[in-house]
């Protein structure tokens, strides 16, 4: 199943190739209408494909695509277009771009296209994982006292630097990519890190980080604040803990010395989620795995993570999965 992200600057047209990407099994992660927006959601997003159009008459897709190769960013990369010229088709390929379609697009093109995404990706599987792995370090950073912060980073760059499915060129596409979601963050927090990064080699990459760490930590929050993150850390573990359970706002709260409201706005600072939110990603989580042995009912894992009516189970599943349980199973094979 592919992660797809689609730039197109019509929404109609977008909506239109949402549906297609859709019907054929794939999750639409991201939607964009212009390159710089889909750089922005690339860094939020992590997509497996990134589906965009040419974007006359700057071709503005075509250096996006241009980008994605050259810094080897491991997402694979479809370009449609109303232009059948073959320079445009030369540059696409020579850009890194899988497959160049004419719109409006066919269905069983577009499902030959995204049959070869599926087999590309397998090549970019490692990279991926990477991404995703420092997408759950940043969604925590909030959480994490400065020792755990140190050590979590410093892993994340050990396993960059041991990353075996590419040459140093890979490692320093995976480098560039942390130091742009480091560049996300540290910009939503307004704050300026100006030493600029350097791309000379890995040596002075770690480096760079090692210092970014500094100063991370330097600017991080103030006792007071700390206490607070680790009062909502161990929300968090409770409810990891006591998912089954018919949790409230008010109990939890209650629970960690807070009061509704300002549990609420500091649950959402921290782990960037509201609190029922957070407590259905958990529920979720654990649905899929039970979902993944054959011999539990669906409306058994419905009660299994804490819902009481499988209809509920059902709208809450394809809110956070886009399917339902049991598409979710014959996806699967199950």
């Amino acid at each position: 199943m592919l992660h797809v992200q689609i730039v197109e600057p019509h929404a109609d047209k977008r909506a239109a190739i949402k549906k297609m990407v859709q019907g054929m099994g794939h999750i639409v992660v991201g939607e964009a209408c212009d390159r710089e927006e889909a750089l922005r959601l690339m860094e939020q997003g992590w997509p497996t494909l990134l589906l965009t159009d040419l974007m006359l008459p700057r071709l503005e897709g075509l250096a996006l695509v241009r980008q994605v190769y050259e810094q080897r960013i491991p997402v694979v990369t479809i370009i449609l277009s109303d232009s059948t010229r073959f320079d445009y088709v030369r540059q696409s390929m020579q850009a890194g771009a899988i497959d160049y379609l004419q719109k409006p697009v066919k269905g069983e093109e577009l499902r030959r296209a995204l049959r070869r995404a599926e087999e590309r990706v397998v090549y970019f599987h490692g990279a991926h994982r990477e991404f995703v792995q420092a997408q759950q370090f940043f969604e925590r950073l909030d959480l994490l006292q400065p020792g755990e912060f140190i050590e979590r980073h410093a892993e994340m760059i050990r396993r960059i630097q041991s990353f075996e499915e590419g040459q140093q060129g890979e490692r320093l596409g995976l480098f560039r990519l942390l130091y742009a979601k480091w560049h996300y963050v540290l910009m939503k927090r307004g704050l300026e890190f100006d030493e600029p990064f350097s791309w000379e080699g890995e040596d002075e990459a770690v480096a760079y980080f090692q210092r970014l760490c500094e100063f991370w930590i330097a600017q991080s929050a103030s006792p007071a604040d700390s206490s607070v993150k680790l009062n909502v850390k161990r929300a968090c573990d409770y409810i990891r803990e006591n998912y089954r359970s018919d949790h409230t706002l008010a109990e939890v709260s209650e629970r960690f010395g807070m009061s509704i409201s300002y549990f609420s706005v500091q649950f959402k600072k921290y782990t960037g989620y509201s609190f029922v939110n957070y407590l259905n990603r958990v529920r979720i989580e654990k649905a899929k795995e039970l979902l993944l042995q054959p011999n539990h009912k669906i409306y058994e894992v419905a009660g299994e993570v804490g819902y009481d009516t499988l209809q509920y189970f059902n709208r809450v599943f394809k809110q956070h999965v886009h399917m339902t349980p049991g598409e979710y199973r014959r996806r699967l094979g199950i």
